[in-house]
């Protein structure tokens, strides 16, 4: 079969990742100003991540002789077609798929959480639909089972049986984390999935069951990446890489031990770091950390059932980040349901202490699916599901006016970044970087 994993694109002048917030996806937008266009061009010529579900598909049909093609056309030969579904392009996937129909014979099917989640908006435009994860499927695709209608993906995976993802087909020289990651070519990694946690705004624990592979599984990938693509930056795409502490310092140990020079990131908890752990990942190539903060106030944050460190380790780990040349990204999440103008200017001037190199301001946004979504669902009054891009109120807050919730976010995204603080910290950092590599 000649199978085309489909790259929809758009065409919107945004940085948008369709694999990020569990797979439903965002859109960045700092706001409708200057300065704030200028931020947004900083992520948009910068940041360019594959999509996961793509690589695992593509080593399947390849291990069974497929040809895969990747991007925005399709063959008018091709005999399947599998597109990526998204909250924040979908009308363009829908697009996407009516063009496939019309101009060839292929079977189109959609993964994602979106499409499982809202069938219907696809099922006019889709041969068949996956809810779940899409490798539960991917053999049976491949051995060329073709399902019909909407089919479950939901058996729980051995994640050490997978294929290693395949991104020959994949334009890899293409693929960056700047600004935060300069080596190439670089390329994701999936060690682990979903979250142990349960943040009732957060989409992984409800569509992920945690999932880790084995500390010998993820260094035999890493070693296929560097061996078979030359890979010299590597993110870790795992909402909480260090929930397991043991298997990371046995995959950092593991990495140091084979010698590779490769420089990476991660996304994990600030309560789940220490500095002992972070000088091991440090040595094995640790360059960047994500990490959740989300508010600065403990009464928003127990509306959500989320319990952060406290502000003493907040504070110690990310200074001891900087003098260890490893450069944080804060994530902040704004109009929280318990969230007041008072305590979102509190968040900001929290973010601007941490005065981290990266601060991401999101707005709150229900994703279908969650419980969450559910609890807000009669308050909701946006139609368009291309606004649920996580930085576009969605739903009738009881504190603050939509207008004012714009306005917070791209106070919160200039205030930060056209600081002297933040600029100084920068040059500090860029020649600490020149120590650590």
């Amino acid at each position: 079969m000649r199978i085309a994993l489909v790259d929809v694109r758009s065409g919107r002048r945004e940085c948008i990742n369709r694999d990020f917030m569990a797979g439903y996806g965002w859109a960045f937008n700092a706001g409708d100003s200057f300065p704030a266009k200028l931020i947004e061009m900083a992520k948009l010529f910068g940041e360019r991540v594959p999509l996961m579900s793509y690589g695992y598909l593509s080593a399947f049909f390849r291990r069974a002789g497929h040809e895969v093609i990747v991007g925005p056309g399709v063959p008018d030969d091709a005999d399947l077609a599998i597109i990526q579904s998204s909250m924040v392009e979908h009308t363009a996937e829908l697009r996407t798929a009516d063009r496939i129909r019309q101009t060839t014979r292929a079977k189109i099917g959609f993964i994602g959480p979106f499409s499982g989640a809202r069938p219907e908006l696809y099922e006019a435009h889709a041969d068949f639909i996956i809810r779940g994860e899409p490798e539960v499927w991917g053999e049976r695709l491949a051995q060329g089972d073709i399902p019909a209608g909407v089919v479950n993906g939901t058996e729980k995976l051995k994640v050490d049986d997978l294929p290693f993802p395949d991104w020959s087909p994949f334009p890899i020289r293409s693929y960056s984390y700047l600004p935060v990651l300069k080596e190439r070519p670089f390329l994701p990694i999936l060690s682990s999935r979903g979250c142990v946690y349960a943040c009732s705004y957060c989409p992984y624990p409800v569509f992920y069951e945690w999932n880790k592979r084995s500390a010998s599984s993820v260094l035999q990938e890493i070693a296929f990446l560097v061996e078979r693509y030359g890979i010299r930056g590597l993110l870790f795409r795992d909402p909480l890489f260090t929930a397991d502490r043991k298997r990371i310092v046995a995959i950092c140990e593991g990495i140091i031990k084979a010698g590779h020079r490769l420089r990476w990131a991660c996304e994990t908890r600030l309560d789940l770091l220490d500095q002992s752990l972070l000088d091991l990942m440090e040595r094995a190539g640790l360059r960047v950390l994500n990490v959740a903060v989300e508010s600065a106030d403990d009464t928003v944050l127990m509306g959500v059932k989320r319990k952060n460190a406290t502000v003493s380790h907040q504070e110690t780990i990310i200074r001891y980040c900087d003098r260890k040349g490893i450069r944080v990204t804060v994530f902040y999440v704004l109009a929280l349901p318990e969230d007041t103008e008072a305590t979102i200017r509190k968040t900001v001037a929290h973010a601007k202490r941490l005065n981290t190199h990266v601060a991401q301001f999101f707005v709150c946004t229900p994703f279908p699916g969650t419980a969450f979504y559910e609890s807000l669902k009669e308050r909701i009054v946006e139609a368009d599901w291309e606004r649920f891009d996580c930085y576009t109120p969605t739903f009738r807050h009881d504190h603050l006016q939509p207008e004012q919730i714009v306005r917070l976010k791209e106070h919160a995204y200039c205030s930060y970044y056209y600081r002297p603080a933040w600029l100084l910290a920068c040059l500090r950092r860029a020649s600490r970087a020149l120590i650590h590599g």
